[in-house]
Formats: structure tokens, C-alpha cells, sequence
């Protein structure tokens, strides 16, 4: 018997909005003004592996981000 409260699938079918089958484009904005725009390098859509990448990518900036402010205290 499955758990009844495993998930399976994306985070971005879990209901919030967003349509993962039509980002054309992924955009991170800094605080100092400044921005990364990443657009799918072969189509016009993102697919689902380069959207796994991308959010491999932002965990990766999460991490970096938490280790530096916990080296400043």
C-alpha cells in the first residue's frame, strides 16, 4: 500500500499557478538592480529537464546565500 501522502510529480503541476509547459523565459532580479534572464538555448519553451536544471541552479544560489549569512554572524 502507497502512502497516501506521497507525491508524485513536479512542483509546478502542485496547483500554483504556474504553467510549466509555457515559461519561455526564467529571470532572477538582485537586489543591487541587477538580472539574469535565461532563455531555452534550442526552442522557444523550456522542457522539463532544463527546468530541472534550473532548479538545481537556484538551489545551488539558495545554498551560497545561506552559508554566507551564516559566516557573517
Amino acid at each position: 500500500m502507497e502512502n497516501e501522502n506521497h507525491w508524485r510529480g513536479s512542483p509546478l503541476d502542485a496547483g500554483g499557478g504556474i504553467d510549466p509547459y509555457g515559461i519561455k523565459e526564467v529571470v532572477f532580479e538582485f537586489e543591487d538592480g541587477e538580472s539574469d534572464v535565461f532563455r531555452p538555448k534550442d526552442r522557444d519553451l523550456f522542457e522539463s529537464y532544463e527546468l530541472h536544471q534550473m532548479a538545481t541552479y537556484m538551489d545551488s544560489i539558495a545554498h551560497e546565500i545561506r552559508k554566507a549569512e551564516k559566516e557573517r554572524e
